[in-house]
């Protein structure tokens, strides 16, 4: 309640300062005001590169700090694409022993395969542990981070370069981005990378950086499977933009297309042999026939459906079925961008369009129209998917970002010293939000189903007990099986797909993920909600240990 009261109150100053610059004639302000603001200017420009640094440490700090504790738990992807890349590391196999995958079955319906290839690299040096599994997410966080001053530093405003940088640091959204290894969150980093290349290529006419552009558009495809619909549209969107106002030829199309093509080749015959018209292929690498297809999820039906993932985009997965099991993509009381900036993006978003409009009159190249087409080709890929979120609309956060910044900066033109309750405001959100994410989040989202909160308490607490075998009951969480093939670092070979309902043995503690109907007191039994079971091991004089809604048995 008390932060719904504040967000209230953070919206109300927000669309007040806007219409004060809106309204604001700059033959008003006095001698005094515009001192003070030149003041502000100055400071920024003498310390700008000083400020940039602490913003960069500030978001090296916000990725690291308890980065083992908060989130609490492991996303049930994480730990699949976790267990896969130390089978890629150790065995050259995933799971399901497919050499080398270009795209990972996971639990049937497949796993962009980029974020295991690097957490296999890392644990190849610093061995299996979170950090390694969480060390790409904080890696391409600062890339954006480094990538985002680069498309920004050639604003003629360091003031506004500085407001662009202080978002992409401060805002929920990244923050909580970086800290956990969901593989599909690379997808806005290798974006952003690629975009920052070609609006460098286009600007310097350089071939060289049109192929890296190039590379790392073709990259990202190995990210998360939307970007076969993302990538596409974008490229179309700028291309068509780029001819006409002739910046754009077929020579640097194809120095473009060349390395996308190329790497995109086995994601396409991926998606043949999924469609049943070329058979699996293996050898030195493998093109995986997924179990669950998930290829169909996509129609123009979705787009009635999906037009609550614009106000989730910028607020919360407001949808029903998600309120209480994606908390991890953002938090209610403060959005992904937190809601004293919705206004100001509005405002930039409006800019950016006239921006678009006077670039296409006059044919000259303007990065705002790049925006724009990020934003839509991502927003359009919402639409036609089934059941999005903010985790799958990762890749508009940039562009967001981005024009925030236009409608906070060109605010501050129109009257220079509202600078000021808007870098309090931003601050007191970030203020509020640090206390919260760090220090009450984990305890209001204990038990989260697709963290195996509780879950990974039980199974700790019954590996102390010093019992040599722990039967596990099924559908506990989110394919618990994979938590103890990853903790206990079991080799894909011993893994059996068929029958999930197998033991496990590391050579101290054997797992079976079944209750027996003999029960006996040299074992531990962990269960959930059934209520027989649970009198049965009363009965038994059995102790119990609570964690949420699992209980502990043993003697």
């Amino acid at each position: 309640m008390v932060y719904t009261i504040f967000n209230i109150i953070f919206v109300v100053i927000s669309l007040v300062i806007i219409l004060i610059g809106i309204l604001w004639k700059k033959k008003e302000e006095n001698e005094k005001l515009k001192d003070i603001y030149d003041k502000i200017k100055e400071f920024f420009d003498k310390y700008y590169k000083l400020l940039i640094v602490i913003l960069f440490l500030l978001t090296m700090f916000t990725s690291l700090y308890k980065i083992g504790e908060v989130p609490y738990g492991m996303h049930v992807d994480e730990a699949g694409m976790a267990y896969d890349a130390y089978s890629l590391s150790e065995y050259g196999v995933d799971r399901y022993l497919n050499k080398f995958p270009v795209y990972l079955t996971n639990y049937g319906g497949g796993q962009s395969a980029m974020y295991a290839y690097m957490v296999a690299f890392f644990i190849k040096i610093f061995g299996l542990n979170m950090i390694s599994i969480r060390l790409p997410a904080i890696i391409f966080r600062l890339l954006i981070f480094i990538c985002g001053l680069s498309i920004i530093k050639n604003e003629k405003s360091k003031l506004k370069s500085f407001i662009f940088m202080f978002l992409l640091t401060i805002v929920p959204y990244f923050i909580m981005q970086s800290r956990f290894g969901l593989d599909c969150n690379l997808l806005v980093s290798f974006i952003t990378i690629a975009v920052c290349f070609f609006i460098q290529a286009i600007k310097t006419e350089s071939n060289g950086r049109l192929i890296i552009s190039g590379i790392f558009f073709g990259l990202s495809l190995y990210t998360y499977a939307l970007s076969y619909i993302i990538i596409p549209i974008l490229l179309l969107f700028i291309c068509v933009y780029l001819f006409y106002i002739k910046k754009m030829n077929i020579k640097k199309l194809i120095i473009l297309g060349i390395p996308i093509f190329l790497l995109a080749l086995p994601l396409i015959l991926m998606i043949l042999v999924n469609n049943g018209i070329i058979n699996e292929v293996t050898g030195i690498i493998t093109i995986p026939k997924l179990k669950d297809y998930r290829g169909t999820e996509v129609s123009l039906k979705n787009i009635i459906n999906n037009l609550y993932i614009i106000p989730s985009i910028l607020s919360f997965d407001n949808k029903k079925i998600f309120n209480d099991i994606l908390i991890y993509n953002s938090i209610s009381y403060f959005g992904t961008i937190y809601y004293f900036t919705i206004p100001f993006f509005i405002l930039g978003f409006i800019k950016g369009c006239k921006e678009f409009y006077k670039s296409l009159r006059n044919k000259e190249f303007n990065i705002n129209v790049i925006f724009i087409f990020w934003f839509f080709s991502v927003l359009i890929c919402q639409l036609l998917i089934l059941e999005p979120n903010i985790n799958k609309a990762n890749a508009i956060f940039v562009p967001i970002i981005y024009f925030a910044t236009i409608g906070i900066y060109e605010t501050i033109k129109k009257m220079k010293l509202l600078i000021i309750p808007i870098s309090l405001i931003l601050l007191i959100n970030f203020g509020l939000f640090f206390n919260y994410y760090f220090y009450q989040y984990n305890d209001e989202t204990k038990g989260q189903f697709f963290f195996a909160t509780h879950y990974l308490d039980a199974i700790e607490y019954s590996k102390n007990l010093g019992k040599e075998h722990i039967y596990i009951a099924r559908d506990l969480t989110a394919q618990e099986h994979i938590y103890i093939l990853l903790d206990n670092k079991i080799s894909p070979y011993d893994y059996k797909e068929d029958n999930i309902e197998t033991t496990y043995n590391n050579n101290k503690i054997t797992y079976t993920f079944n209750i027996p109907e003999e029960l006996d007191s040299n074992n531990v039994y962990i269960i959930g909600s059934d209520e027989t079971l649970f009198n049965k091991f009363k009965d038994l004089g059995f102790n119990e240990m609570r964690f949420g809604g699992l209980t502990v048995f043993s003697k």
